[in-house]
């Protein structure tokens, strides 16, 4: 079987390189050697479980510790992470994700697919150089908005739900935690992540219901109160749309059809509570190789609604609750006060804490959290607040 794959993120070099090293012939189309993305870049650790290259010491990485939750009233929450969060800069990633591919065999050409067309049986793709190839099978991994779903699929693909995030590259410095900032009357948050050289930070809300400028001001606004006004001068701005899948769509519509696959962004492949898209990413590539090797590409959709669809369904429904105030505030006090709660945040952040079941262990914690948060009151009101050190940069050097 000859496949091509149309996009090379971590989506469609992880496909193309499954795929290569069983023997399939495989042309990655990718202009770009490797590239920066608008997002934070943490890989929630159970990724690794799935995708072992994430440990490889010769791609850097960032290791994050500890989270510090702000909740919409500026409430504080520190949470030590018993699994570190991978954080990586997107251009080291994907250029290393497409340089795997080409090592297992995976043929690469550094050029954009500009014709995608059915042709009877084959998939014929035009490509800029102008040299034209037929293939048997065709994946999508150029995103939502990419040549595939949008040109080729067009009004037969599924319809999408859109996040709109907005951020900055803080350049010059890092650190070992993560930053989350909720606000009220917003279906999103900030966040911080650190990267090897620079932080990533950006704040997201739905699409048509956020604008642009008014996330901008308030993601602004909170660096100056956080750090000081000093980081604006080393800002570099960002925008991209993130997509999810609507509540009640089944994934199997969305990805795959006669002769054709989407992986990653392109299926809509994301939370719809953390936006994250890597682990989601990885896991559709190594789904789908696993379908066409065994020569059943229909087992791609059916295995990824059995591992995935009952989470991510979850999250779509509910998250109008999760972000909204009442429960923020809430949540923050008690992971404030209890190593519990603390313990289940951090499971949540490394992706071993399914959103299902969710509620039954924050219930489970609860008197005990109230109790911790009753004697924490106590003492204070004894004792003063404790002080707390302001969260620290890393000023690298130049």
């Amino acid at each position: 079987m000859r496949i091509a794959v149309v996009g090379g993120g971590p989506a469609g070099s992880r496909t193309a390189d499954l795929l290569a090293r069983e023997g399939a012939r495989v042309v990655l189309y990718e202009a770009r050697a490797g590239w920066e993305k608008p997002c934070g870049g943490g890989v929630p650790e159970i990724a690794s479980d799935g995708c072992p290259i994430l440990e490889d010491p010769a791609l850097p990485r960032r290791l994050a510790c500890r989270a510090r939750i702000y909740s919409c009233s500026d409430r504080e929450a520190i949470v030590p992470l018993a699994r570190p969060l991978r954080i990586f800069s997107r251009r080291d990633l994907n250029g290393f994700l497409l340089e795997g591919a080409g090592r297992s065999g995976a043929q690469i050409r550094q050029t954009r697919a500009c014709r995608v067309e059915k042709d009877g049986r084959f998939w014929r793709i035009g490509d800029a150089s102008g040299r034209s190839d037929a293939f048997d099978f065709l994946v999508g991994a150029d995103g939502a908005g990419g040549r595939v779903r949008t040109g080729v699929l067009g009004r037969g693909a599924a319809p999408l739900d859109r996040t709109l995030a907005v951020g900055c590259y803080l350049e010059g410095y890092t650190s070992t935690e993560i930053v989350l900032k909720f606000f009220p009357r917003l279906a999103g948050y900030l966040w911080i992540f650190p990267r090897t050289d620079h932080l990533a930070v950006g704040i997201c809300g739905p699409a048509g219901h956020a604008r642009g400028g008014a996330l901008l001001a308030e993601m602004e606004r909170f660096l100056v109160d956080l750090y000081g006004s000093g980081v604006m001068r080393r800002l570099r701005r960002y925008g991209a749309l993130i997509p999810s899948l609507p509540p009640g769509s089944p994934a199997r519509l969305s990805c795959q059809g006669e002769g054709w696959a989407l992986v990653g962004d392109a299926a809509g492949f994301a939370d719809p509570l953390s936006r994250e898209g890597i682990r989601y990413a990885l896991a559709s590539a190594d789904l789908l190789a696993r379908a066409l090797r065994e020569g059943k590409p229909a087992l791609y959709g059916e295995r990824w609604e059995r591992r995935f669809g009952a989470e991510l369904d979850w999250a779509a429904r509910h998250r109008d609750f999760f972000f909204s105030r009442s429960f923020i505030e809430a949540f923050t006090v008690l992971t404030s006060a209890s190593a519990a709660i603390q313990g289940v945040v951090s499971d949540l952040i490394a992706g071993r804490q399914p959103y299902p079941l969710l509620r039954r262990r924050l219930l489970g914690h609860a008197p005990a959290a109230a109790g911790s948060l009753a004697l924490r009151i106590l003492e204070r009101l004894v004792a003063g607040p404790p002080l707390q050190p302001p969260p620290g940069l890393t000023s690298l050097p130049g």
